[in-house]
């Protein structure tokens, strides 16, 4: 868990580098299996980022900034607000589905928002490690 925590930043540039390629190269060549890869990517990139900042709330060696806080409030508000409108289609509960429906707007801005939010944690987490390295070192 460790090796993971320390390429954190790393992982959700190679993630986010990968689906923004995807969408070029779906631009450039006009290939329809490309959205459902765009759509995958758009999921991975949710998992890797709220699985990272889950454990690193949890986690005490990491600070718990406003940031963070933020991040967390919103994206649980996002996955848990998703799993209700997939039941919700599921069971076709008709009241519940049209109102997380609209909904899905909240998340189509919040999204982008999140995706980078996290990579800035990611950056200010790998910053402050490498400083609470070298004060340890120069001790």
């Amino acid at each position: 868990m460790k090796t993971i925590l320390t390429y954190d930043s790393k992982i959700q540039q190679g993630v986010i580098l990968l689906f923004l390629l995807t969408i070029l190269i779906a631009i450039v060549s006009e290939n329809e299996f490309l959205a459902f890869a765009i759509i995958i990517e758009f999921f991975l990139i949710a998992m890797v980022q709220y699985s990272l900042n889950t454990i690193k709330f949890f986690n005490k060696k990491y600070v718990r900034t406003d940031s963070r806080k933020v991040y967390m409030f919103l994206s649980t508000y996002v996955v848990i607000g998703f799993f209700i409108w997939i039941l919700a289609c599921v069971f076709y509960v008709k009241s519940l589905k049209d109102i997380f429906e609209l909904l899905v707007f909240t998340w189509l801005i919040l999204s982008p928002i999140l995706i980078l939010q996290s990579l800035c944690i990611s950056f200010f987490d790998a910053k402050n490690n490498k400083e609470v390295i070298n004060e340890n070192t120069d001790l």
